[in-house]
């Protein structure tokens, strides 16, 4: 695996939070969150998908105020090793 750095967004971009999550992270009650969102106000870009409301890991992040660092592949792979030492 080469030492190639991503986003931590772009690693997890798949990644789509359930509406019901989101609320939760962002200090919200559900009934508010779906209120904010069927008025256009709420925090972060949301989609249907299924007939559900998510969101996606980037939005949410800059929704928290959370930076979006870069993630290296090597350091994923030494993380991995150590934390198998301790199984």
């Amino acid at each position: 695996m080469s030492a190639r750095g991503l986003r931590l967004s772009e690693r997890m971009a798949a990644t789509a939070i359930p509406l019901c999550t989101v609320a939760d992270l962002l200090g919200l009650e559900r009934s508010k969150a779906s209120r904010l969102v069927r008025s256009g106000q709420f925090p972060c870009c949301v989609r249907k998908v299924r007939g559900k409301y998510v969101a996606s890991v980037i939005d949410v992040m800059k929704a928290m105020g959370i930076e979006d660092p870069v993630v290296w592949a090597d350091d994923l792979l030494a993380g991995a090793e150590f934390a198998q030492r301790w199984e």
